[in-house]
């Protein structure tokens, strides 16, 4: 199988990540699919930076084009491509409507992540140009049940072409360890989901210790409390160190069309820890409130407070909602587990 990775993985410099490649993909090898990528992006001349200079030009023109031709000798004799995330497939659902070898033969899965919020947005022209280059996906893969209409509507698929597929962590990598508590709640983020201003007002007054890991770019103009310690972006070490010393984890999101805040929900649950989550349409196939998780509602920095209030203050709450957050995530929603999902698809889509 061909994979157009999404770029800022590269082999070597995955920050973690077995063989650079993204969110354990590796997986897909115990299903006996042989994965081929390239690296050539992340290389000269395409680094130099005039060149590199001209690739971002392309890339704000038009699809992004280097992946998909440096990989063109592999999509010729691969039968399927794997596409992660949507803009790496846009290119190649453009070659393939247009027949040119070597993209017609191989078919085309995309795993998207961002789509279903991209899409209703759009101007018509823009949406018509989407709907016509997705007649050429075979399989679409997407992380949150609700997303189905949205992409069934803008892209005219079909149920057969559409998949829902729960997400999943590395397990292995994030895992109950013994660390001691730091006395402090986590709240991390990178996309524009996260709830920073109701974050803010729920711990302001409390006396809560709280680190919060983002881009500082990301919580500019705001009025930061006295109880909240901007570390700013870390890797991937360092944040499963914090994970593993924090008493309990915040992901508070505006409501998305995509899940906002799975990745750190999960992984904070997959380390026994107690969190408080926003709910959401896009959330609900994996929070399960009172059970794996505190629920509240969008926007309401009150019910938030309260939440944190209550876990600070009952130890064996937070053992026993970390305690069933761990055995959920090692139930339904690991990495192997949803790779083997996506694995099955993808050798049908290979058989004749």
């Amino acid at each position: 199988m061909a994979l157009l990775k999404s770029p800022d993985f590269a082999a070597g410099t995955g920050d973690g990540a077995p063989g650079g490649l993204p969110y354990r993909i590796d997986h897909l090898e115990e299903c006996g699919i042989r994965l081929h990528w390239t690296d050539a992006p992340h290389r000269r001349p395409w680094t130099w930076p005039p060149v590199a200079a001209a690739v971002r030009a392309q890339h704000r023109l038009g699809p992004p084009l280097l992946q998909t031709v440096a990989l063109a000798p592999r999509l010729a004799r691969c039968p399927v491509t794997l596409a992660m995330f949507e803009s790496e497939a846009n290119a190649l659902a453009v070659l393939r409507r247009a027949g040119l070898p070597p993209f017609r033969r191989t078919r085309l899965a995309v795993i998207a992540c961002w789509l279903a919020e991209l899409l209703p947005g759009l101007p018509a022209r823009r949406r018509a140009w989407y709907r016509l280059a997705y007649q050429q996906v075979d399989r679409l893969f997407f992380f949150s049940s609700n997303q189905r209409p949205i992409l069934a509507e803008h892209l005219g698929l079909d149920d057969e072409r559409l998949r829902f597929v729960p997400y999943g962590v590395d397990d292995e990598y994030f895992r109950p360890a013994a660390g001691a508590g730091g006395g402090f709640v986590l709240a991390a983020g990178r996309d524009r989901g996260r709830d920073w201003p109701t974050t803010f007002e729920a711990v302001r007054g409390t006396g809560l210790r709280m680190k919060v890991l983002c881009r500082p770019r990301e919580l500019a103009g705001l009025d930061i409390p006295t109880e909240v310690e901007v570390v700013g972006y870390v890797g991937r070490a360092a944040y499963r160190d914090l994970l593993d010393r924090a008493e309990a984890v915040v992901v508070a999101t505006h409501e998305r069309a995509y899940p906002s805040g799975q990745s750190v929900f999960l992984e904070a649950m997959a380390m026994a820890k107690p969190c408080v989550v926003t709910e959401t349409p896009a959330m609900a196939d994996y929070l399960r409130p009172g059970a794996n998780a505190v629920g509240v509602p969008r926007g309401d920095a009150a019910a938030l407070r309260e939440a944190l209030v209550r876990l600070d203050a009952d130890p064996d709450l937070r053992s026993r909602l970390g305690t069933a957050a761990a055995a959920d995530v090692r139930s339904r929603l690991t990495a192997r587990r949803m790779w083997h999902t996506i694995g099955a698809e993808l050798e049908a889509l290979a058989r004749p």
